[in-house]
Formats: C-alpha cells, sequence, structure tokens
C-alpha cells in the first residue's frame, strides 16, 4: 500500500494539462482553416483565369483595347501557355513586359492595315502616273520613244546621245539622235574612250517620218526645260556666265535679285524649282553638275525633313497657278575624254596655284583639289543623276506637281556646245541662248605640274571609272563626300585674311607669286 501510494503522484505529472491540450486544439484548427482559406482563394483565381482567357479569346474592338481592362483582371494576364502568379516587383516587371508587347502586336496589325490601304492608294497613284507617262511617250516618240519611270535598275537604264552632223546648218534637222545603255557605259567607257567611240556603241534613234518636220511645240503638253550640268573642263565658264546674262535679261525675280559670279538657282535645288517657276520665259538653266545636294531628278518639295514653301509666299510672285505647270526637263551632261580632262584640270590648277604641293599632298589620299575632282568627271555625274532617277522611281509617288514633270538625259560633246544650244533650241521651239560661242579660257599661260602627279591621279582613280555604277544611296554618298571634304581641310590648311589685299595659309606658309591672282577683291 505504501508504494501504490508513494507511485501515484509520480503519475500525475506525466499526464497533459487541459491548458496544452486546448492549445494543440487550437493550432490544428488554425492549421486546418488557414489550408481551406488557401485552397478556396487558388480556386476563385483559377476560375477568374480561365473567364478572362475566354475574354480575351473574343475580338476586340479598337474603341476598348485590352489595357483598359480591370486591375485586378490584367494582373492575371497569362504568359505563353501557362499562368504565373507572382507578387512584388519582378512580377509588376513581367506583367509590365507584357502589357507592351500585346500592345506592340496590337499596333502592328493596325499599321499593317492601314499600309495595305495605302499600298493600294499608291498603286492607284502609280497606275494613273504610269498612264500619264505612257501619252507622254506616245505623243514624243521621237526622240525620246523611253520614259526614265520605266527603269527599275541600272543595267535597263538608257541615256539620249546628240551630236551635230553639220555646222553650217542652225536647223534642228542636223541633229543626230542615239541612245545607249548604262550597262554599256559601264563596261566600255574607259579612260581613252572618245564621243566617237560613244556613238560606236550606241544605237541610233530613227524619227518615223523621213523628215523631222514636226517640232517639239506641237507633240509635248509638258514646257520644255534644258538643264545644263556645269562641269570643270567642259565649257562650263562660257555657260554660267551665259546662263547668268540671260536669265537677268529674260526674269525680272532674277534681275532683282543680289548679283553673283553664279546664275540663279545655281547651287540650290529650291532656288532652282523657284526660278522655274518665276522665270516662264527662261528655257535654259545652269545647275552645279555632280553636286549630291541637286536633286532636281528626285525633288520631292522638302529639304532637311521640312516642307520648304516659303518661296508661295514670296512677294515676288503674282501668279498662284505655277505650282500646278508641269515641265519636260532635259538634263544635258557634256562628254569629254578622261585624259584629256585630267590633264587640262591638272593645268588650270598650276595655272591658279603656280605650284603643285597642294594637290601631290592631297593625292597621296587620293582626294580631289579645285577641279580635279573625280566626283567632277562626265561618267561620276551620270552615275549621280542615274541614282537620283532610280530613288524616284522606288519611291511611293507623292501626288504632287513634282511626280507630273518628266526628266530625260542627254549626253553630247563639250565641243560641240554652241551648235547643240541652238539646234536643239528650234527642235523645241524656243529662242536660243545667247553667248555660247564664247571661248573663256582659250588663252592659258604655259606650264603644268609634272608627269608624276597626273600619274597618280590616274592611279587613285582609273580602276574607280572602270567600276562605277549608278550612285542609288544618296546618303552614304553625301556622307563619304563630307567625310573626305574633312581630311582634305586637315591635309591642305585653308588660308586666312592678311589684311585688305592679301592672305597665307593658317600653317604660316606664305602663297607663292605675288600677283593679282593671289589679291582679294574688294
Amino acid at each position: 500500500k505504501k508504494s501504490k501510494t508513494k507511485t501515484l503522484p509520480t503519475m500525475a505529472k506525466v499526464r497533459p494539462s487541459d491548458k496544452a491540450i486546448l492549445k494543440t486544439n487550437i493550432m490544428f484548427a488554425f492549421i486546418l482553416a488557414w489550408s481551406i482559406i488557401s485552397t478556396a482563394i487558388i480556386v476563385f483565381q483559377h476560375h477568374q483565369n480561365i473567364e478572362l482567357q475566354q475574354r480575351l479569346s473574343k475580338p476586340t474592338s479598337p474603341s476598348s483595347p485590352t489595357s483598359s481592362l480591370p486591375v485586378l483582371q490584367s494582373r492575371m494576364l497569362p504568359r505563353g501557355d501557362g499562368i504565373e502568379y507572382g507578387s512584388g516587383r519582378q512580377y509588376s516587371r513581367r506583367m509590365g513586359d507584357q502589357h507592351q508587347r500585346r500592345r506592340k502586336r496590337r499596333n502592328m496589325k493596325r499599321n499593317d492595315i492601314r499600309d495595305q490601304e495605302e499600298r493600294g492608294t499608291s498603286q492607284k497613284v502609280r497606275q494613273h502616273s504610269n498612264s500619264e507617262h505612257d501619252n507622254f511617250v506616245e505623243k514624243n516618240s521621237f526622240p525620246f520613244k523611253r520614259s526614265l519611270r520605266s527603269f527599275a535598275n541600272s543595267e535597263s537604264f538608257f541615256i539620249n546621245v546628240v551630236q551635230s552632223t553639220s555646222t553650217e546648218n542652225d536647223d534642228y534637222s542636223a541633229l543626230k539622235w542615239s541612245e545607249v545603255s548604262w550597262k554599256d557605259l559601264m563596261t566600255k567607257w574607259d579612260r581613252s574612250t572618245t564621243f566617237p567611240d560613244l556613238i560606236g556603241f550606241s544605237t541610233p534613234i530613227l524619227p518615223e517620218e523621213s523628215s523631222q518636220e514636226r517640232k517639239y511645240a506641237t507633240q509635248s503638253s509638258e514646257k520644255p526645260k534644258m538643264i545644263l550640268h556645269c562641269l570643270p573642263k567642259t565649257a562650263s565658264t562660257t555657260l554660267r556666265t551665259a546662263c547668268r546674262e540671260h536669265i537677268r535679261a529674260k526674269c525680272a525675280f532674277a534681275k532683282a535679285q543680289k548679283r553673283r559670279p553664279d546664275p540663279y538657282g545655281y547651287r540650290d535645288v529650291d532656288i532652282f524649282y523657284r526660278a522655274v517657276a518665276q522665270c516662264p520665259d527662261v528655257h535654259h538653266y545652269c545647275v552645279q553638275g555632280g553636286d549630291a545636294s541637286m536633286t532636281i531628278l528626285n525633288y520631292d518639295g522638302e529639304k532637311d525633313g521640312k516642307v520648304n514653301s516659303n518661296w508661295k509666299y514670296d512677294n515676288l510672285i503674282q501668279n498662284e497657278d505655277v505650282e500646278s505647270e508641269t515641265y519636260h526637263f532635259i538634263h544635258l551632261v557634256p562628254f569629254r575624254n578622261f585624259d584629256e580632262w585630267a590633264a587640262s584640270a591638272l593645268r588650270q590648277i598650276y595655272e591658279v596655284d603656280e605650284q603643285c604641293e597642294d594637290i601631290d599632298n592631297l593625292l597621296e589620299h587620293c582626294l580631289g583639289y579645285r577641279e580635279l575632282y573625280m566626283e567632277l568627271y562626265p561618267k561620276s555625274v551620270l552615275a549621280l543623276q542615274i541614282g537620283m532617277a532610280l530613288n524616284r522611281n522606288n519611291a511611293v509617288p507623292l501626288g504632287n506637281v513634282y511626280d507630273a514633270h518628266q526628266h530625260h538625259i542627254v549626253l553630247y560633246d563639250y565641243k560641240q556646245i554652241d551648235e547643240i544650244m541652238k539646234k536643239m533650241s528650234v527642235y523645241f521651239d524656243f529662242p536660243p541662248m545667247p553667248e555660247t560661242d564664247q571661248e573663256a579660257k582659250k588663252i592659258r599661260a604655259e606650264g603644268t605640274c609634272p608627269e608624276k602627279t597626273l600619274m597618280r591621279f590616274h592611279e587613285c582613280h582609273d580602276e574607280t571609272l572602270m567600276k562605277m555604277d549608278a550612285i542609288v544611296d544618296l546618303k552614304k554618298e553625301r556622307k563619304r563626300r563630307r567625310d573626305d571634304m574633312v581630311l582634305m581641310k586637315e591635309i591642305r590648311p585653308p588660308y586666312k585674311y592678311v589684311n585688305s589685299t592679301t592672305m597665307e595659309r593658317f600653317d604660316g606658309r606664305p602663297m607663292r607669286g605675288s600677283g593679282s591672282k593671289n589679291k582679294l577683291s574688294k
């Protein structure tokens, strides 16, 4: 009995108390409730996501985009094939990316629809434009049988060639027309090619009648304008002087401008088109040949991305309908043998500088100087003009007056400039431009640079002459020319003023020669 009574207190100590049992029950109930609540939340979210997927599967109208859904639904958008949940910054960033991708896809669809509509409209405009060109070619089958708009690439491009067959007859019937493909010019025009050689690999264009009695004015509704691309060592001084005086005499607007050594509209394409609109009685214009910024062939009425329409509100313009006029621009590019052209340009440099140090230093980097720029040789100018024409053909029609203008490129022998100007003017039925028979640089000083300088030029550019193709990427070409100009200024520092009559180099070297050529005009 004593032993039993002694063990009873020990057994009472190991029995759990009522408080411990209650605590365990409460914890179990809390865990069970938390599990039930979590399961209910997951099931609820699952049903919400299924409902949202069904809504998203239906097409939405533009007035109710996905981005306008409630915040709770937008946070549960599906990603990929499954559904992801999350919280915090990573979840928000992921959901934001999903919204951006979805918005981008939606905008792409809208843009595709808009592009299809624009392409349909552009196709209609292009068809209308092509029909106009067909009518133009049909009305003017001689000598411009081909429209520049029909050329899709440089290999299919054709250039007109004109020559005078008689020096005594001033009638246009003495003109002989032919055409040559740019593909043939690329492969056959080398440093020894002459104008008779060029005629040899061109195809004659014969009139439909036995004689050319019909004048151009009776065949075309477009007003013809002759554009003379002036290039060094191809009678450019004679043409510039003649154009300057001719435009000032025929156009009051040009005469009102400040007198400059270059003709009105010579170096700026916007001023050129303004001159054409302001001077209806002028039919001969001179422009800077070889300039990549003189985009007459592919002009769209804009400059540096901004519409340059200030000339419309110029006080000098009284006729508001000048912008609706359409013209046929005949681009005249002179031809000269490559060897003769380079030798004449080098002689001109020596005559002006009285030394050859500058040209020698620049030719070490195959850079141009004064008249001796490869970009100013006629074949390079043709490559640039063809590239501009192809850019115009491949661009979306503008639907303005610049799309309606007609363009043709004509190659001629620079030695026949006076005869060509007179006879072509008669053919196009307007008065010839006077003073084209002058020879501004007939009398020249003796002397030139050493033969090694000329050989260095040919080492730099003979291969370029043979591999030259149409310059289609005009933006890249302009950048290349700017880079070359920067390098040229680093090699040959420009001059600075010393006083009112003389100048010297920035590097301190005195200019050679003390004659009037090195004096500044006041």
